[in-house]
């Protein structure tokens, strides 16, 4: 019954990126500038809890984004809820104004973005957490000690299905995982074409990242190169060159980096920054 009840969702997540009313929230805000560099006006708050999904560490005051963000966070708990009987826990949006953050984010800073943990907590589909067991979660790696593969013993089939859920959305750009995941989907799923937007990054082996595209009503929001087309489910030598030294190097630089572009003018002007162009 549960397998029917998940192909029933995949087939409506798809295909109907819209499962809600649009009102007067989202003419108002507008997403501006690019994912690493840029804020959001009229930003809307996700609620702490909903169908299918509980925000965790709410003291960071980071659960802001752009009402397709907000509406695709609930659909998607809605359909984990219905279709798993599960319950996902979110992570870092953006802040009220978007805009750089005071930590080891570069991104999140256009309402866009959102971290949803992979390990599912054994009391969130019976009942809501209190804030302070929200406070003290944190992912957790699904990774082997030494880092060099998925620990079998934390993996669990509902990170796979819940992974395919979220990259099927027609309004997701990318969601980044660790390689090693991204692997592990592969071998599961091999040939589907959902796969391509399941992206490897270091790191993100706890929780993985959505990002969605640029929405309609935000002609300032800058899009992220598509994917080429040349990658057809990211399985091949595309995922491959991760595993070798000069992918591991690359990316811990680009992990490391705290240097931060400059903002559009709206943007220094909506976070009150004359100039933020280094942190």
């Amino acid at each position: 019954m549960k397998k029917s009840f998940l192909l029933i969702y995949m087939a409506v997540f798809q295909m109907c990126p819209l499962l809600q009313s649009y009102g007067e929230e989202a003419q108002k805000t507008q997403s501006i500038g690019y994912y690493t560099a840029g804020c959001i006006e009229n930003a809307v708050t996700l609620p702490a809890d909903g169908e299918g999904f509980q925000v965790i560490r709410l003291s960071r005051n980071r659960y802001y984004g752009h009402p397709e963000l907000i509406n695709y966070i609930k659909s998607l708990g809605r359909a984990v809820s219905v279709s798993m009987g599960s319950t996902i826990l979110i992570g870092d949006l953006s802040q009220r104004n978007g805009g750089p953050m005071p930590d080891e984010h570069n991104s999140h800073q256009n309402g866009l973005d959102v971290d949803i943990l992979l390990w599912q907590h054994p009391v969130v589909t019976k009942r809501l957490l209190t804030p302070d067991e929200r406070e003290h979660i944190h992912p957790v790696s699904l990774l082997t000690p030494d880092d060099k593969g998925i620990d079998g013993s934390r993996w669990n089939h509902i990170y796979a299905n819940i992974l395919k859920l979220a990259a099927l959305s027609n309004r997701v750009e990318r969601v980044f995982v660790n390689p090693f995941i991204k692997r592990k989907l592969c071998q599961t799923y091999r040939d589907e074409k959902w796969l391509r937007k399941i992206r490897p990054w270091w790191g993100h082996d706890g929780h993985f990242h959505v990002r969605l595209r640029c929405p309609d009503d935000s002609p300032l929001c800058k899009p992220q190169p598509p994917i080429p087309d040349g990658i057809t489910n990211g399985c091949d030598s595309d995922l491959n060159q991760w595993f070798t030294n000069e992918g591991k190097v690359i990316s811990k630089v680009k992990t490391k980096e705290t240097y931060q572009p400059r903002l559009p003018k709206e943007c220094l002007k909506l976070l009150g920054k004359e100039d933020y162009h280094l942190r």
